[in-house]
């Protein structure tokens, strides 16, 4: 009876599972979406970025450095499955897939993202530019802005700002002259400091938190500015850069603390999502210790990538169906079982997929197909046993017990070494090779379960109602329990 009611609760723990994976498949977003899909299958974009220095030629440990932050910069945009590598002395391949803008993406990746604040000493504005005469009216700025006296006091510079302009059409251009060294940076940032947020009026902002010292120093400028402000009878302006291109200038009329924020309230919004999210990507994973410049830009499309998915999951369904149809040729009713818990394994693995979720690529594919053979090994290493005890006169049930106990140790034995080997892959491979790696593992460790637990718990469940397996139902031959017997005599 204790038997019987272990059963009952091992194949209740498997129906809620069931149900658990099939609201995550197709009932907690759209079945097409539900499964997430690498580079090899949805397309994206491959670049090349090289890195470069003034300073004299760009180490490896540099490169290997920016490779690093280029690597955090991508998984904070969200993406699934990329790959970042270092190549050559000075490059680094970046895949990115399924992203929707390539220019904006790699333009975050790519960029120096030094932030830098300046005290603006002069300064002048075209708030509604058309988009083709923007560079013409920046040759004006700066024409106009080196005649300004605090341009010729020498030791200065003049950053722009582009920008939507805060009524009408075009583009708002102006033009800052700075000191040529900026008076606070981003190295004083807080790490994670940057974060998007909602002000006061509602208006989408990236906050700034500076340490102590940066927090320090921002109080003293600030309160410089104020009293300048005051002396020459208008507020000063705190130009904020980020790769000498200026991102807000705010007027300052308070002392400013360890807390500061990055706005446009010319705009609706404020800051345009899209950029605010970038604005805070490449501001908490810091600056690149390079220059780097994308020398080859390649989108890839996703045709290619459907019929890869297609011809692939057309091999596993086919490979899938063949363990099935095999497992019922030879084991006969324990390969129905065997087939039912194949088949609530799928199930389960693909809710895994999509509760992690996993990135689906063409190695993953192989990795799943592998991971099914391993399923349907473990139970062929049982049933085999079973057989043999058959074989040697014991009844049924005597034989179903002592395979799933002989036989469980030589399916752990075998999964433990296959695990291990996935391990190791997934630590010291690449990301395409990861996914195979990952989902071998957490197909062996569910086949382990399915195989082994819901098998013997429909086996037990079966039996108990009265159901009599002969030796023919499994799958053994009366001529085989003569010739076995006639060899043991």
């Amino acid at each position: 009876m204790s038997n019987r009611r272990n059963n009952i609760l091992i194949l209740g723990i498997v129906v809620v599972l069931i149900g658990i994976a099939a609201y995550l498949i197709f009932f907690r977003q759209p079945v097409s979406d539900a499964t997430r899909l690498g580079l090899d299958l949805q397309g994206g974009v491959t670049a090349t970025l090289e890195g470069s220095q003034e300073s004299g030629e760009v180490s490896r440990e540099e490169i290997e450095q920016a490779a690093n932050i280029i690597r955090q910069r991508v998984d904070q945009l969200g993406v699934t499955e990329p790959e970042v590598q270092v190549s050559g002395t000075n490059q680094v391949v970046v895949s990115i897939p399924g992203i929707t803008n390539p220019d904006e993406t790699i333009e975050v990746i790519g960029g120096t993202a030094q932030l830098s604040f300046y005290q603006v000493l002069a300064f002048e504005e075209q708030p509604n530019v058309p988009e083709d005469e923007v560079e013409e009216t920046r040759k004006d700025i700066e024409e106009n802005l080196r005649d300004d006296e605090a341009y010729k006091k020498g030791e200065t510079q003049i950053l722009f700002e582009e920008s939507p302009p805060p009524q009408g059409p075009g583009v708002y251009v102006a033009g800052y002259v700075v000191s040529d060294k900026a008076a606070l940076t981003g190295q004083e940032l807080k790490q994670n400091g940057a974060n998007v947020d909602f002000g006061q009026t509602g208006k989408r902002e990236v906050t700034l938190e500076f340490t102590r010292k940066g927090g320090s120093q921002m109080a003293d400028l600030s309160q410089k500015m104020v009293n300048d402000g005051l002396a020459n009878g208008e507020p000063s302006r705190l130009a904020i850069a980020l790769d000498d291109d200026i991102q807000s200038a705010p007027t300052v009329q308070d002392q400013l603390g360890r807390q500061i924020s990055i706005n446009n309230d010319g705009l609706p919004e404020g800051l345009p999502e899209d950029e605010a999210t970038q604005l805070e990507t490449v501001l908490n994973t810091g600056a690149l210790p390079v220059d780097m410049e994308v020398i080859s830009n390649q989108t890839i499309g996703p045709t290619l990538g459907a019929d890869s998915l297609n011809a692939g999951l057309l091999a596993a369904l086919v490979g899938f169906g063949l363990v099935l149809i095999f497992l019922v040729i030879i084991y006969r009713v324990l390969g129905l079982l065997a087939d039912l818990a194949l088949v609530i394994y799928a199930f389960l693995l693909w809710g895994i997929i999509v509760a992690i979720p996993v990135t689906m690529t063409l190695p993953g594919l192989a990795g799943i197909v592998l991971s099914i053979g391993v399923a349907a090994d473990a139970n062929v290493v049982i049933f085999e046993r079973i057989k043999e005890e058959v074989r040697r006169g014991k009844s049924p049930r005597s034989a179903v017990q002592a395979g799933f106990d002989k036989g469980f140790r030589a399916i752990l034995d075998g999964n433990i070494t296959t695990i291990i080997v996935a391990l190791i892959l997934y630590a010291l491979s690449s990301a395409q090779v990861k996914g195979f790696a990952l989902l071998l593992a957490i197909g062996v460790v569910l086949s382990m379960f399915t195989a082994v637990v819901v098998t013997r718990a429909l086996l037990g469940l079966l039996s108990g109602r009265g159901v009599q397996l002969s030796p023919g139902m499994m799958g053994v031959s009366k001529q085989s329990i003569v010739d076995q017997r006639k060899a043991a005599v």
